[in-house]
């Protein structure tokens, strides 16, 4: 029987660092911004080389 083996490809999780909640579920490569749903800050997202980072968007005002 030849099976076909699924490589699987792991998933991160990055979260707003000003209330904790969930914001994407992504692979490694992804760079982007987003809007927290919860408290409206814009998040800045790195996720590369298994390592996510989360960065609150800085605005000048």
């Amino acid at each position: 029987m030849d099976e076909i083996k699924k490589e699987k490809v792991p998933y991160f999780y990055a979260c707003c660092p000003n209330c904790k909640s969930v914001l994407i579920q992504a692979k490694n490569g992804l760079e982007g911004y987003t809007k927290c749903s919860k408290c409206d800050e814009y998040i800045h997202i790195v996720i590369r080389n298994d390592t996510v980072t989360t960065k609150i968007k800085v605005t000048n005002q």
